[in-house]
């Protein structure tokens, strides 16, 4: 993603990491053995006051800096630069492209051909302009990558999050009509993932309800969620530990074959892979 949209009100993001690493006056009582444990609540209301607190205690420091003004503005103009090189992703035979500029807060995704890529004047067409759709639904929707079905690669699930949250939407996406799909997948706002098996068929990593995450907060389990089906009652295809980091679904295609694979971060240092079978079962790698 371009490193445009994270300098939208670049002073808010600025001041978030110095209110996090900045501790004084963070000490509450009540708890002897680690006074500063209410920090690691992540939603708790105690420490999110805390951090808008930080927030202005820190906004209030760096814009009254006299070099602030001039600085954030010669930022924006270099990451706003439209003289800046489209990053291509190949996806299939196509070029895609996720550009911000001033005129495309929120981002234009589109496609090129590669030919017309590789001449150095590309012939844009416009998948979604997340403008216009955070306008039409009246979101602050912030474009968060693509999980694409192969080997057409015209099907996807769309990320969004609401303005830049960890946790986000997935909606099926037709890249060909521009359009989500009618009565597609849809999955509610969440952390976690997804991988195609099929064109009907989901592997899905997210917060199904009570015990479904990790201690930090990422999904613990992965179901088999098919077209139509409830996603409450899909059957759950590997399940990880309450204190593991989190459990992630992806899928590889290769020879016309698509291999379907789990990732356990048992910590954020150590990983295991498993490998489902003909059976939906996970072989530990």
């Amino acid at each position: 993603m371009s490193m445009a949209l994270t300098l939208i009100g670049g002073a808010s993001a600025l001041a978030l990491v110095a209110g996090a690493v900045v501790a004084a006056g963070a000490r509450r009582p009540g708890n002897d053995r680690d006074p500063y444990l209410w920090l690691e609540e992540v939603e708790g209301e105690n420490a999110i006051d805390w951090v808008k607190a930080q927030n202005r205690r820190s906004l209030e420091i760096l814009e009254g800096d006299p070099r602030f003004d001039g600085l954030h503005r010669a930022a924006l103009k270099i990451v706003n630069s439209t003289e800046r090189i489209a990053e291509p992703s190949l996806v299939g035979d196509k070029v895609r492209n996720f550009w911000q500029d001033e005129n495309a807060v929120r981002g234009l995704w589109r496609e090129a051909e590669l030919d017309d890529y590789l001449s150095g004047a590309p012939e844009w067409r416009t998948i979604c302009d997340f403008d216009a759709l955070a306008e039409a639904e009246n979101e602050n929707w912030v474009f968060q990558g693509a999980d694409y079905l192969p080997p057409e690669y015209q099907t996807c699930m769309v990320t969004l999050s609401r303005g830049g949250s960890d946790a986000a939407v997935r909606r099926e996406f037709d890249v060909a009509r521009s359009q989500f799909v009618d009565r597609g997948f849809v999955l509610p706002e969440s952390k976690g993932a997804t991988a195609w098996l099929d064109a009907d068929t989901l592997l899905v990593g997210i917060d199904f309800g009570d015990g479904a995450l990790t201690s930090s907060g990422y999904p613990r389990t992965t179901r088999l969620l098919r077209r139509g089906g409830d996603l409450q009652s899909a059957p759950v295809v590997f399940e990880g530990e309450e204190n593991d980091v989190g459990v992630w679904p992806h899928t590889v295609r290769r020879g016309g074959q698509t291999y379907a694979f789990i990732t356990r971060a048992v910590t954020f240092f150590e990983s295991e892979f498993y490998l489902l079978d003909d059976a939906r079962q996970p072989q530990k790698l």
